[in-house]
């Protein structure tokens, strides 16, 4: 790190223990004999972890080869992934479909004329593939594996239901549809282990057709070192050295022996929880404890929703219920406050933090995690955080947790499906800067910030239980207890007299449940609450999300790219025609039609309507795909809940199209 004087700071990110040995002195058996006895210290060379550096960096920069490097990748040649050759000049029907999957997903050079073979790729030890990247949503290299695997197939070995899932994939790449090929193709069920399967017969292959076995390897090896020094040759035995790691690697995969297919694992939670009434009853004590200015609610257990906020008198329509002052709720500048006086080194980050970001976020997620995790009972806020759904219970049901491959067999033809990998991938990208800064590492401990899961935990709280005031989040211990339905004006919180007050919009009697309208569409409740409001009916603020359209270059309407978002997107009400009119707007700018209108006008002229259809239809098609798939529900309650949810989101979303 850089201090503020320009000064470097390097920090061992181990434990290096010297140890002193007392030497007895040597006696020569004289009288006269002072000698005294000495002491010497071992000595203990200090490493570094120089990070996900593949090995041909350090033989290029540095002139060795590291030992085992677990980053270090060998080459496959894209020819060993084909069980057999495409003949050059000869015209095949599935390599020119593939093909065709190949440059509409902008997986192979679009000016190919033929299919012969894949890209050269290389592959860790682990399976893991360089050219696939790191971005969540996104497996290129994965991707193009499993479409020839899929469409070049020939063996039951690796599908049991081939021609079923080839026909599925051959359908959509006639529809041209980007992201209905991608899923059809690409994402089909259990491509994930074919594409595994595929890499180890690749690995075999490519192992039965080296030039040089691994004990030639060796012995060059051994001669080498044997030649080196003054011989010159320690040139020669880095060379073959860096040989002998990538066929380590290459005997490894291909050794791999991969079990039939499994359905979809999860960690099934048990999500009762034996203690709550005793956490109920600490928490209302504690908000007691507060006095607020008014409070007429109290936690309590809720069949079906886990907990809730009871009335403990009547309320009219507009009545205040609860007035949170500072001292009542967590946010970036209260928890700035209260680190000050708790703990100056927590203070210090959490400032830091707050000057590189606007909204807070950052801040109160390491607060939370700090108060949550490191200082546990001692926080003051520990009655509070006690009575939050633990790791495990929000792991179980909240969208950032789920899996990729879960999410393509049962969301696959939503957009809501990549809405939340993206959320996914700010929570991923978010964890992964906070557990490179060494300040981070110091304050909440490295066995905190570098679980993934309590980070995602954190994450997902303030996604879900923030509620937002002045521009800025805030947790609002009771507050945030309050279930949503769509009855009455929406929610609201406004700061009256120095409290953040929140007012009931509509009668409810001592006793009752209060609740609030988020007034949002399933797809936020879905993504960033883990429920939805399971009908039209009840949630009249409904729509389907659309998005994944643009504006590209060789469009009629190119000169309007520069005035959009890259990527837009919409909310498609079945029962609101008006919600039609952004994105007539925004097709009519892409196909070069009229946007002159006046202020009283539609967008909504029969000149757009084919380019609406088209629009339409595609979602149809592939939520289409996704409700013929016929996935039954799994017996295990949590799993039934989670693929329930996403079944309920497809359908909605199929329902608002139609």
């Amino acid at each position: 790190t850089i201090g503020a004087d320009d000064s470097i700071t390097v920090r061992s990110d181990r434990n290096v223990m010297l140890q002193q040995q007392q030497h007895p002195p040597p006696h020569d058996g004289s009288a006269e004999d002072t000698t005294t006895a000495t002491t010497t210290t071992t000595t203990i060379q200090i490493f570094e972890n120089y990070g996900p550096v593949d090995s041909s960096l350090f033989l290029e920069m540095h002139a060795f080869v590291p030992n085992n490097n677990p980053y270090h990748c060998a080459v496959i040649h894209g020819r060993h992934f084909l069980r057999r050759q495409v003949a050059p000049g000869r015209s095949d029907p599935n390599s020119n479909v593939l093909l065709r999957a190949l440059k509409l997903l902008h997986l192979t050079n679009p000016q190919l004329t033929q299919f012969v073979s894949l890209e050269d790729l290389c592959v860790r030890k682990d399976m893991t593939i360089v050219e696939d990247g790191n971005m969540i949503g996104r497996r290129p290299a994965s991707d193009a594996i499993a479409i020839t695997s899929l469409l070049l197939g020939e063996s039951t070995d690796m599908f049991s239901n081939l021609e079923v899932l080839k026909s599925k994939c051959i359908t959509a790449i006639e529809s041209n549809d980007v992201e209905r090929i991608e899923l059809q193709c690409a994402r089909y069920p259990g491509s994930r282990r074919i594409v595994k399967l595929a890499l180890v017969n690749a690995a075999q292959r490519s192992v039965s057709e080296a030039d040089v076995t691994m004990e030639t390897l060796s012995s060059w090896l051994e001669e080498a070192e044997k030649e080196g020094g003054e011989g010159g040759n320690e040139k020669l035995a880095l060379a073959v050295r860096f040989r002998i790691e990538e066929r380590k690697i290459i005997d490894s995969i291909s050794d791999i022996s991969l079990i039939d297919d499994e359905p979809l694992k999860h960690v099934v939670i048990d999500a009762s929880d034996d203690d709550l009434e005793a956490k109920l009853s600490s928490f209302n004590t504690f908000m007691d404890s507060l006095n607020l200015p008014v409070n007429k609610i109290r936690a309590q257990a809720v069949e079906g929703m886990r907990l809730g906020a009871i009335a403990t008198e009547d309320l009219e329509s507009e009545d205040a219920y609860i007035s949170l002052p500072p001292n009542a709720v967590i946010d970036a500048t209260s928890a700035v406050a209260e680190a000050e006086t708790s703990s100056p080194r927590l203070a210090a980050l959490l400032k830091k933090l707050d000057s590189q970001q606007s909204d807070g976020f950052d801040v109160m997620l390491v607060y939370l995690l700090h108060e949550r995790f490191v200082r546990k009972d001692d926080s003051e806020w520990w009655p509070y955080l006690d009575l939050l759904p633990t790791v495990q219970e929000v792991s179980s049901s909240h969208p950032l947790f789920f899996e990729e491959d879960e999410m393509n067999l049962h969301l696959g033809g939503s957009d809501v499906r990549k809405f939340i990998l993206r959320n996914q991938g700010r929570a991923f990208e978010r964890h992964a800067a906070l557990a490179s800064d060494v300040d981070v590492h110091e304050v909440l401990g490295s066995d905190v910030i570098l679980d993934k899961s309590i980070v995602y935990w954190a994450t997902a709280m303030l996604d879900s239980r923030s509620i937002w005031w002045d521009g800025r989040r805030h947790l609002t211990p009771l507050l945030d207890l309050v279930n949503a339905d769509s009855i009455g004006r929406a929610h609201e919180t406004k700061v009256e007299e120095s409290s953040a007050v929140t007012r009931v919009s509509r009668p409810v009697k001592r006793g009752e449940q209060v609740f609030e309208n988020y007034q949002q569409p399933n797809y936020l409740l879905f993504a960033f609450h883990g429920f939805l409001l399971e009908s039209l009916e009840s949630n009249p603020s409904d729509c389907a999300l659309l998005g994944g359209l643009s504006i590209n270059h060789n469009d009629p309407g190119a000169k309007f790219a520069s005035r959009l978002q890259s990527s837009p997107t919409f909310c498609i009400s079945g029962t609101n025609i008006d919600s039609m009119e952004e994105l007539a707007q925004f097709l009519r700018m892409k196909h070069g039609l009229s946007t002159n209108k006046l202020e009283s006008e539609s967008w909504l002229n029969e000149d757009v309507v084919p380019y609406l259809t088209q629009v339409l239809k595609e979602r149809i098609s592939r939520l289409g795909d996704l409700t013929e798939s016929g996935t039954e529900l799994e017996d295990e309650p949590t799993q039934q809940r989670r693929l329930h949810i996403m079944s309920r989101m497809a359908i909605s979303d199929l329902a608002h199209f139609q």
